[in-house]
């Protein structure tokens, strides 16, 4: 039982790393973060999910399996952090895009004033 387990970790820490250094480069400006991203993160998160719920005992019973346990818990803390911030950055966006909306409508306003007058 050990093996499947073991092989599932790699699998998911290995997926991880580069789904995190992706998220970090779009928080950087240097990539998107778009739906996709968000699928492939929480696919691999999911696949966590029933270990994840037992890794105590895992753990007790399995004492090889820690480090890639705390492995996947460290990754998983820096993706939340991660996250966090890429949802302020798109939240931020969201706003900026409504009030050059807005202004662009006023702009709109303005043009059509405008040339009613002439």
């Amino acid at each position: 039982m050990i093996e499947p387990l073991k092989a599932k970790l790699d699998h998911v820490n290995e997926t991880l790393r580069p789904l995190i250094a992706d998220s970090r480069l779009a928080l950087n400006g240097e990539g998107d973060f778009g739906v996709e991203m968000v699928r492939a993160l929480a696919a691999v998160v999911g696949e966590m999910d029933p270990i994840m719920s037992n890794a105590a005992q895992f753990r007790i019973e399995h004492p090889g399996l820690a480090k890639d346990l705390d492995d996947y818990v460290g990754q998983a803390i820096e993706l939340s952090s991660l996250l966090e911030q890429l949802r302020i950055m798109l939240v931020m966006k969201r706003l900026t895009l409504h009030k050059d909306s807005a202004h662009m409508q006023t702009v709109s306003r303005w043009a059509t004033t405008l040339q009613s007058t002439r």
